[in-house]
């Protein structure tokens, strides 16, 4: 099979901008879901970080954001560039306020601990500019594969190659997939009444597994087609393979939650 030119792209660059994938009225259709998503999100799935918040996990209230993310429109855009066979492993709605804190350059891998790619559409629900927090990323870092990263309070952080940063303007609608190992930061916002919003869902290859979120796992293509289900189990969770990949790496999260829980448990002081 001949690659597309958006697969060509993608591989080289590790991204695709595809300006206007949604119309005014697609665009205002998601902005309604994502409002009603977000007044029954649990508040477990709120995270506020220094004039940024993240609601994540809506798709499963919504039975609309379902339907939004597993649709032919967005199945067709992913699958012509990295399917054929996909599934939805997180999503999230990011605001940045006026003021909002600079967040350093670093792959999503580095946060979510994951060995394997995925797939970032991040979809401009307001305008992305260089004064409100855009995105800034650097083309062809998803070559390096996996890197570490440092701490840093409450981030990870790898500076890869600053000499090669792009900033990503984009407007309401815009759609842009990259991917997860592609270094990527925004800066402070720096206005004054900006708000930069933008809805952003993972994808998977179903062959590749998170084993650190539960189910309901849903099913978003099979074939290059849309095959929307919800199921018990990931597709690849009984390959041996991924099972002895993610062995190391569940003993050693399973070790740092229990670290954090004896001191409570014990009586004693659990900070300060």
């Amino acid at each position: 099979m001949i690659a597309s030119d958006r697969t060509r792209e993608f591989e080289d660059q590790g991204y695709v901008l595809q300006r206007g994938f949604l119309s005014a009225d697609e665009i205002e259709a998601l902005r309604e879901a994502l409002r009603e998503a977000q007044q029954v999100a649990a508040e477990s799935d709120v995270l506020d970080r220094k004039g940024m918040t993240f609601k994540h996990n809506l798709w499963k209230a919504s039975p609309k954001l379902r339907e939004f993310i597993t649709s032919p429109k967005v199945v067709g855009f992913l699958c012509d560039i990295v399917g054929p066979d996909l599934w939805v492993r997180w999503d999230q709605t990011i605001e940045k306020q006026p003021g909002g804190a600079a967040f350093p350059w670093h792959q999503d891998n580095g946060y979510n601990g994951l060995l394997d790619m995925h797939f970032q559409l991040w979809i401009a629900l307001t305008p992305m500019t260089i004064d409100n927090g855009g995105l800034w990323l650097q083309p062809g870092s998803h070559k390096l594969g996996k890197v570490t990263h440092e701490s840093i309070g409450s981030h990870v952080y790898n500076p890869g190659d600053e000499s090669k940063e792009v900033l990503v303007p984009a407007e309401p609608g815009d759609a842009l997939l990259f991917s997860s190992f592609m270094l990527h930061k925004t800066n402070q916002n720096v206005t004054e009444d900006q708000t930069r919003m933008a809805y952003v869902i993972e994808y998977m290859r179903l062959g590749d597994v998170d084993p650190f979120i539960e189910a309901p796992y849903l099913i978003a293509a099979r074939g290059g087609e849309p095959a929307a289900a919800l199921v018990p189990r990931q597709p690849g969770s009984r390959s041996l393979r991924n099972q002895r990949k993610y062995l190391v790496p569940r003993v050693h999260r399973s070790l740092s939650h229990l670290r954090h829980r004896l001191p409570t448990k014990l009586g004693g002081k659990s900070g300060s």
